[in-house]
């Protein structure tokens, strides 16, 4: 056998090989909940009008945190992958004016259950039955969450959707990350944000981190691309995807375009 032969033998079983670990890991990637603590939500121990809060779904049970102002307009947050949700109480739970819930996904943080791009559409539309009635809805997605909230905003009236670090698609992140794959055959969970914003009527707000090295600024413009309805594109530097919950402009901006009606 020469040297060539040899070589491309190799080179196509690693290359199978790989593909099969990509294939089988994917779901320990996109729903990376290991770093999330199981312990109660730390938002209840300085947030007075904070409850703990159960939802019961089809094969799971959501555990999450409900902001109580007694108010007619609701906040449903959707976080990131590696999130406890509820921490995003702490930047709005001194906002007058606004109830607010987030629930952690299946399998993060006290929720039970399995996560899969299906059952996270299934619960977000069950959160927004179970507590949006006769209130309006502002719907809060980062990250992974974007691709949820956008979702959710697509079947159900929405205020205003706001989108931090989005994407247009995970299978598109996961192309540019492994480029010489067959990713949409690989790929079991794709969220093709893009489909779903075509249909969102409310107003958009999208939060970007210029250099983003997660969600490339490629992926979140493409998502803009497919926008139908009026949109606010805000820019952030010095602070990185993973860091954006806690940048002090952040956290100005989105209060500041939760409470303008004009954002």
């Amino acid at each position: 056998m020469t040297t060539v032969k040899t070589f491309l033998i190799l080179f196509i079983v690693a290359y199978i090989g790989v593909a099969l670990y990509l294939y089988f890991i994917q779901k320990s990637k996109i729903f990376n909940f290991d770093i999330v603590s199981k312990k109660e939500p730390k938002v209840l121990k300085n947030c007075p009008k904070c409850k703990e809060v159960k939802l019961k779904v089809k094969d799971g049970l959501l555990d999450g945190v409900y902001l109580d102002n007694s108010s007619k307009k609701l906040i449903i947050y959707f976080g990131g992958n590696a999130d406890d949700a509820t921490d995003f109480l702490e930047i709005i739970k001194d906002m007058k004016g606004f109830d607010a819930v987030a629930f952690n996904y299946r399998g993060n943080g006290l929720s039970k259950g399995s996560p899969s791009e299906k059952t996270l559409y299934e619960d977000a539309l069950k959160i927004y039955d179970s507590f949006a009635k006769d209130k309006d809805v502002y719907i809060v997605g980062r990250s992974l969450g974007s691709g949820v909230a956008t979702y959710l905003a697509s079947k159900k009236e929405v205020k205003k959707l706001f989108l931090i670090t989005p994407y247009d698609s995970i299978e598109n992140i996961a192309k540019e990350k492994y480029p010489i794959f067959p990713i949409s055959l690989l790929l079991k969970y794709k969220f093709n944000s893009k489909n779903f914003i075509e249909k969102v009527k409310a107003p958009i707000v999208i939060f970007m981190v210029k250099g983003d090295k997660t969600v490339s600024n490629k992926r979140t413009k493409n998502l803009i691309k497919h926008i139908r309805s009026n949109y606010t594109l805000k820019i952030f530097e010095h602070t990185t995807h993973a860091d954006i919950l806690s940048n002090k402009n952040f956290i100005q901006e989105i209060r500041v375009s939760i409470l303008n009606p004009k954002t």
